[in-house]
């Protein structure tokens, strides 16, 4: 398809009947009917020029007669300039290779996801040792409920229960937890680039410098500070509370929507799939 120096109407490449509309920049959807040339003139598809010689069935200006004046109308969505709303990625919003970041709600949706996943699975694994770690202290308590008091175990009576509590137990299940994420994270990140939570709404995890599944290094930095922070729920929950808040609101205000353990491993949430070829 020919390409005019300039806006203008000019003999449609694509129907030689026609007259369509360039706007200086592409092709418009804008056609009229042409008038039928006498033979020997300008050939079908050539581009008329304004101030040409006046012909027969031509105006001063080298407009075949008949041709509405030309005008310079405003770019409209499929004129070379992207209709508002299209979805189509802007400054800030893609990688430095140009493939688009998550947004922040299917990351939370991603995230939520694997929660519950991850929540069912721990369950299976660890959920003996958490029925261990409780267990006296639960016996204790319903014998206190159930001997007959009409007054409730008090706040004080209940905190003496603490001592029946088998801590081995809790350290058992929280490392059980805590190896059960790892590989779960770290075990789908090398394999597909993405948890299963991930894959369900359609993002995944890539290095900033290049795409493609993380090597096992760059999958275990992005998961080393979630695992610290479940680590941290045992000793301290208000830490554990505060650093997960900081790492989940985080990539509303950094302008690589990177999180905190992102920023740990240079990785970034993008959208679709990795290829599975390594980079």
């Amino acid at each position: 398809m020919s390409i005019p120096e300039r806006a203008g109407w000019y003999d449609d490449p694509e129907d030689d009947t026609q007259l369509r509309y360039f706007d200086g920049v592409v092709w418009s959807d804008h056609r009229v009917p042409r008038q039928t040339r006498s033979a020997g003139q300008t050939p079908t598809g050539s581009a008329p020029h304004h101030g040409g010689q006046r012909g027969p069935d031509r105006d001063v200006f080298g407009r075949p007669s008949g041709a509405p004046a030309p005008h310079h109308p405003q770019p409209q969505p499929g004129w070379g300039t992207p209709p508002a709303g299209s979805g189509s990625p802007t400054a800030g919003s893609t990688t430095a290779d140009g493939q688009q970041l998550a947004s922040y709600g299917s990351r939370v949706v991603a995230y939520l996801i694997d929660t519950v996943i991850m929540g069912v699975v721990v369950l299976l694994t660890s959920g003996w040792a958490w029925w261990l770690f409780m267990a006296d202290y639960w016996r204790r308590a319903m014998e206190g409920a159930m001997s007959g008091t009409p007054d409730p175990i008090t706040l004080e009576e209940a905190s003496g229960y603490l001592q029946y509590l088998d801590y081995t137990y809790l350290f058992v299940a929280v490392g059980i937890m805590v190896v059960v994420q790892a590989a779960y994270g770290i075990g789908f990140l090398v394999a597909r680039g993405a948890t299963p939570g991930k894959m369900m709404a359609g993002i995944s995890v890539r290095r900033v410098d290049r795409p493609g599944p993380l090597d096992f290094r760059t999958a275990f930095l992005r998961m080393l500070l979630p695992m610290i922070l479940r680590v941290l729920w045992v000793l301290t929950c208000l830490v554990e509370i505060v650093f997960r808040g900081l790492d989940l609101l985080w990539p509303l205000l950094d302008p690589r929507r990177q999180a905190l353990h992102d920023k740990v491993a240079r990785t970034q949430v993008v959208v679709g799939a990795q290829s599975r070829e390594r980079s």
